[in-house]
């Protein structure tokens, strides 16, 4: 794993050891650094459009570019690999796969002539402009906020000498520390809304991409605190994305990271994909696809070779990348959660899709060993093309499959739930649906 560098290697350890010690970053009456009246017109954005039903799934980082590796990537049912040397686009294309590539140029620096700058752009993406196989460029993982200018002059001239490809920024967590805490400051900023906002302002993206790994750090959700940080990032990210009409995209993990939590089963996967989906993300990575020191149960091991972990992901992967093509063609509209929420402060039923949820564990348990409160997570979808709805319900529990149930509202009906495998509405069952341990299932409504 050439590419992962010494440095975000650092960044990592360096995220997980401040988690915990950081103090929350001061909201007092502060003037704000972004305009709170901007819209994604008067800001002049330019969201990334990709072909009708193509929903993106890739291994994260900059992995090599052969055969081999190529070939295994596919196989786990990812439709693009991480960050390819143009060189090996060949080779995704012998696999079906689009790609995002390795920036061909540098960034922008501080006080360098912006007009000479974009002629470097020009001719560095000149052999991959009009590839319709390349998504786009990487250009930086988790930067401050001090890098924006410098990364808004780099996104400018890629829009402007490679139009419809991606400038890839991938963003910090929330739980980067911040200033007012006791370490150095890697957001740049007090909040992590500010650092978005910031981010949106004054790079002007076509996306929004963050990561968390807060599901492993916190031992499958059950470090409360570490858990409540998993689900504030994913709505926040999600709320400014909205706010400002772009897609936005997860980074999650498939591994056991540094060395301190257990091994990926497959309900952690799950519960991060489908968590992610019902949430309405654009597309999903997974990060990382070999291991590197620290990090630990991959999907390939040392030698290359696929893992249990690499079973997993592709049985996951095979139902994202369907259920996900499918919701392209639907928009977010709510997210919620069944009461007691996971975590406090969590968003209940708005009522607008659905109503009368029930929720219960096998009857064929004995009573004294249920424990556990059932919890569930809905994200509801409108069609962009006719009058259908749709709801994904999301089983939160680890280690127990639940039975749902639920009444559509506004006069719909419930035609099926969604079935990954065979690609179609299907399962019609009378008296309820099953959820697996992490596993969510989608539901069309129609009237």
């Amino acid at each position: 794993m050439k590419r992962l560098t010494i440095g975000f290697l650092l960044t990592a350890f360096v995220l997980a050891a401040a988690y915990d010690a950081k103090g929350d970053a001061p909201d007092a009456d502060r003037a704000a650094t972004w305009d709170e009246t901007a819209t994604a017109e008067s800001l002049g954005l330019e969201p990334l459009k990709l072909q009708d039903g193509f929903f993106p799934l890739f291994p994260w980082g900059g992995l090599e570019g052969t055969d081999k590796m190529l070939g295994s990537i596919s196989e786990c049912e990812f439709n693009m690999p991480g960050f390819l040397p143009i060189d090996s686009l060949p080779i995704a294309k012998k696999y079906s796969m689009k790609a995002i590539v390795r920036f061909p140029a540098p960034l922008y620096t501080e006080g360098e002539d912006v007009e000479a700058y974009g002629e470097k752009v020009r001719q560095a993406v000149a052999s991959t402009k009009d590839d319709p196989d390349v998504i786009g460029y990487n250009l930086i993982d988790e930067p401050g906020a001090d890098k924006f200018p410098l990364l808004a002059v780099t996104v400018a001239a890629i829009k402007k000498h490679a139009p419809g490809k991606l400038a890839y920024i991938n963003l910090f967590p929330g739980y980067a520390t911040t200033i007012g805490s006791d370490a150095v400051s890697q957001l740049g900023t007090w909040t992590y809304t500010e650092y978005l906002e910031r981010y949106v302002q004054e790079v002007r993206p076509q996306f929004i991409s963050y990561d968390n790994y807060m599901v492993e750090y916190s031992e499958d959700m059950t470090n409360a605190k570490r858990a409540a940080s998993y689900w504030t990032d994913m709505l926040e990210v999600r709320r400014i994305a909205m706010k400002y009409k772009l897609p936005w995209w997860n980074i999650i993990s498939c591994l056991s990271i540094q060395g301190e939590s257990s091994p990926p089963t497959a309900a952690r996967l799950a519960f991060q994909a489908y968590t992610s989906l019902a949430a309405g993300c654009d597309a999903l990575s997974w990060f990382i696809y070999i291991p590197v020191a620290g990090f630990t149960y991959a999907p390939l091991d040392a030698d290359g070779d696929p893992t249990l972990s690499w079973l997993y992901v592709k049985t996951i992967n095979r139902q994202i990348r369907s259920i996900g093509s499918f919701l392209t063609r639907f928009e977010s509209t709510d997210v919620w959660f069944s009461d007691p929420a996971p975590v406090p402060d969590l968003p209940r039923n708005p009522g607008t899709f659905l109503t009368d949820l029930s929720l219960a564990w096998s009857k064929m348990a004995e009573p004294n060993e249920i424990a556990d409160t059932p919890r569930v997570m809905v994200g509801e979808f409108r069609s962009k093309e006719d009058s259908r709805r749709a709801v994904m319900i999301v089983n939160l529990n680890f280690g127990r499959s639940l039975k749902v149930d639920f009444r559509p509202l506004d006069g719909y009906r419930v035609t099926g739930a969604y079935n990954p495998v065979a690609d179609k509405i299907g399962e019609r069952p009378t008296s309820g649906w099953w959820l697996l341990p992490g596993h969510g299932k989608l539901f069309l409504l129609e009237k």
